[in-house]
């Protein structure tokens, strides 16, 4: 079971308990980054310290996650020690490292999400600027003569 609502932070908060089907999984993250996607919501906080029993096919959540979670939307999962490797394997699968972390506690959570990551630039942004970069040293090399 799980349940997906808009807290007053406009944070969206993701509740996962007791036996997750896959089918349930899917539907969680479809409807949960579809809200997101609709409300603007750019910070997610999904608790799954709850569920008993994790549901299987792995690989088709994190496609499904990783497809949906645009930037800048951000994921911290709340896990026990023990869901972590699994949880981290699908953060890692859906391509969300560095805008996903899995902690074991709400305020380390709250925390993560607090903090405001530093932008990096895009492929594209990035050779323009070395470019930009190269075309401004030229202008202003003395000339031979």
């Amino acid at each position: 079971m799980y349940s997906i609502r808009v807290t007053p932070e406009s944070r969206l908060l993701v509740t996962a308990w007791g036996r997750l089907t896959a089918e349930e999984a899917m539907r969680m993250v479809s409807q949960g980054l579809a809200l997101a996607e609709a409300g603007a919501i750019t910070e997610v906080l999904a608790d799954v310290r709850e569920v008993e029993r994790a549901p299987g096919q792995w690989m088709v959540i994190a496609a499904l996650l990783g497809h949906g979670a645009h930037e800048p939307l951000r994921l911290a999962v709340v896990a026990q020690p023990r869901q972590a490797p699994a949880v981290q394997r699908i953060v890692r699968y859906a391509g969300l490292r560095r805008r996903a972390t899995v902690v074991f506690d709400e305020a380390t959570a709250l925390a993560w999400l607090a903090r405001r990551p530093e932008r990096s630039l895009t492929a594209a942004e990035a050779r323009h600027a070395a470019l930009s970069a190269g075309a401004a040293a030229e202008e202003f090399r003395p000339k031979a003569g």
